[in-house]
């Protein structure tokens, strides 16, 4: 049985992710997108974890390009960047109080650096405020989907692991969550993932 409903951060609390603002910058420089998505599936986790910094992983992304990027453009692509994930999505927080009003616990579980952790906290109080358990990656130097981010929420919220279900809008990460041993539901939207778990909870 179902007892806690554990949250992701990006695409999941926000209403847009990263590239909704970052594309259009790095288009008008003349930059191919591939270079970024490359270099985001080799390095974007590691500094999740806090293993470099983002202004250190977008200088390994041009070093392995063979670019040449001015300081200046590099921070106004990571103030882009960092920006993207600021657009709050209200429908998740209703579905999280109204969750929490039913009797369940609440988990947040986020792909993170501690320097965007600060912007978290600060733009997205409501949402932390509901969590039974947090778990920041960058703060851990772990990230989904390794098994142990999601064994350390287990330890924080103090249920077994088959009572707690995942959302997440990566489906890597929902795997993550069920071979540790939870129930997972991939994000397209809130009415979507709110009516995957209901049916789960009726089963």
């Amino acid at each position: 049985m179902i007892q806690a409903v554990v949250f992701d951060f990006g695409g999941v609390m926000t209403t847009t992710i990263m590239p909704e603002r970052v594309r259009p910058l790095v288009k008008s420089l003349g930059i191919d997108w591939k270079v970024l998505e490359d270099g985001f599936a080799r390095y974007r986790r590691q500094m999740d974890a806090d293993l470099m910094t983002i202004e250190e992983m977008y200088a390994r992304i041009w070093a392995d390009a063979g670019l040449s990027v001015a300081p200046e453009t590099q921070a106004k692509i990571v103030e882009e960047d960092m920006a993207s994930y600021l657009y709050r999505d209200e429908s998740t927080l209703a579905w999280m109080r109204d969750l929490k009003a039913r009797g369940f616990q609440i988990g947040i579980l986020t792909n993170m650096c501690t320097t965007f952790a600060k912007l978290f906290r600060k733009h997205f109080p409501d949402f932390i405020a509901l969590a039974d358990a947090l778990v920041i990656s960058g703060e851990e130097h772990l990230y989904k989907p390794q098994r142990e981010i999601y064994d350390l929420l287990v330890d924080r919220i103090g249920l077994p692991p088959e009572t707690l279900c995942f959302i997440d809008d990566v489906e890597a990460n929902c795997q993550g969550a069920r071979d540790a041993g939870w129930q997972a539901v991939r994000y397209e939207s809130t009415p979507q993932a709110s009516a995957a778990l209901e049916g789960m909870l009726t089963a």
